[in-house]
């Protein structure tokens, strides 16, 4: 693609932007609000820690061997 094709399409993106961001953001905000997303996301499962065992130094010292 030419340079300045380039550039003309992203002033272009860059002004299609500006005019539609407020209608983008109210649309999200509507999502967020909405009770159906709310549901999905404090169902989420609350993680478990894993616990991990540390190798004792005796088996450690024995492995270099």
């Amino acid at each position: 693609m030419e340079p300045i094709t380039l550039c003309g399409l992203i002033i272009v993106a860059f002004g299609l932007w500006v005019e539609l961001e407020p209608a983008a953001m109210a649309v999200v905000k509507m999502i967020n609000n909405s009770c159906f997303f709310t549901a999905i996301i404090s169902q989420s499962t609350v993680q478990k820690p894993v616990y991990v065992r540390r190798m004792p130094i005796c088996v450690a010292k024995a492995s270099y061997y």
